[in-house]
């Protein structure tokens, strides 16, 4: 079983995206709604909206005492204010930069947006083609931070695996976001990214644990989403296939899919997107719910790779 502190909610949808906008009225429903949970994990980033969900995040945190939460917000990758998203991986007039003034200047507007004198954590964010400049900049200058205590711990954020290990094997970090690179569709992370965080007591917090939605959803859906995008045949085929493992040991997609993330002895925290209320509920309660043993072994039987050979009590 898991409790209500390992989750945290990502605020991405606060900004602007190719998706259906969360108004202020739903925002401060689903604040409030994680409030009575227990969840107290928030992450949000310039690059959402350019600055518009740590806005709104910081009004959501107004009058919250600041050490009854865990912030973070991210460095490196920026979007112009309020512009129209048609591709959140690679969206037209996105920059990068991870040199030390411009993390500089990124701390300090995030510090202003969100209300705050501190961050519990930062990300270098998907520095996956900037790793030098990232380690020359960005965590210079986040590593000066903390010093000063402006900044708690120091992470990467990203949704490809390497990137996490060619920083890991440049500078230490205290947190890494891994997204979309381990779930019940993607193994990537396993590989060498997990037990690497492991050896190095590196935290990990799993973001996308849904791969976009489709393990939420479920495959039939037509507008079931996958890493961002409508779900392709195959991925499709896939879920279909591990969907039927799952009904045939009395358990549903999504609860297999948030426990199949949860029970890996390297992650943390699972990072989850803006739902409401009743689903969030739901997803609290999926995974504080027990799942047989039986499960795993079936599922790796046909390729989902069970982290742990043994029962876990």
């Amino acid at each position: 079983m898991k409790s209500a502190a390992s989750l945290g909610l990502g605020f991405g949808l606060l900004g602007t995206s190719n998706t259906a906008p969360v108004s202020d009225e739903s925002a401060q429903e689903i604040f409030r709604c994680a409030r009575s949970l227990g969840i107290n994990r928030f992450d949000t980033a310039p690059l959402y909206g350019g600055g518009l969900s740590e806005e709104r995040l910081g009004r959501l945190l107004q009058g919250v005492e600041r050490d009854s939460y865990v912030l973070s917000t991210k460095v490196g990758r920026f979007r112009p204010y309020a512009a129209r998203v048609s591709n959140p991986k690679d969206n037209h007039g996105d920059s990068y930069d991870y040199s030390f003034d411009a993390t500089c200047r990124s701390i300090e507007k995030s510090l202003e947006r969100l209300g705050t004198d501190r961050l519990d954590i930062v990300f270098i964010h998907d520095c996956d083609d900037h790793v030098d400049e990232a380690v020359s900049g960005a965590w210079r200058a986040l590593k000066q931070m903390k010093e000063q205590g402006v900044v708690g711990r120091i992470g990467c954020g990203s949704n490809v695996s390497t990137t996490h290990e060619r920083l890991l094997e440049r500078v230490p970090l205290d947190t890494l976001m891994v997204a979309n690179c381990y779930s019940l569709l993607q193994h990537s992370a396993a590989r060498r990214l997990l037990p690497r965080c492991m050896a190095l007591g590196t935290e990990v917090e799993l973001a996308a644990p849904f791969n976009s939605g489709i393990l939420a959803t479920g495959p039939d859906d037509p507008l079931a989403r996958y890493d961002y995008a409508v779900a392709p045949a195959t991925v499709r085929e896939r879920v279909r296939q591990i969907a039927d493992v799952c009904q045939q040991h009395g358990v549903s997609l999504k609860q297999a899919a948030l426990h199949y993330c949860a029970r890996h002895p390297a992650v943390h925290r699972l990072i989850l997107g803006l739902a409401e209320p009743a689903q969030l509920m739901s997803n609290q309660q999926d995974l504080q719910s027990l799942i047989p043993y039986a499960l795993w072994d079936a599922l790796d039987d046909i390729g989902v790779e069970n982290p742990l050979k043994e029962p876990v009590a």
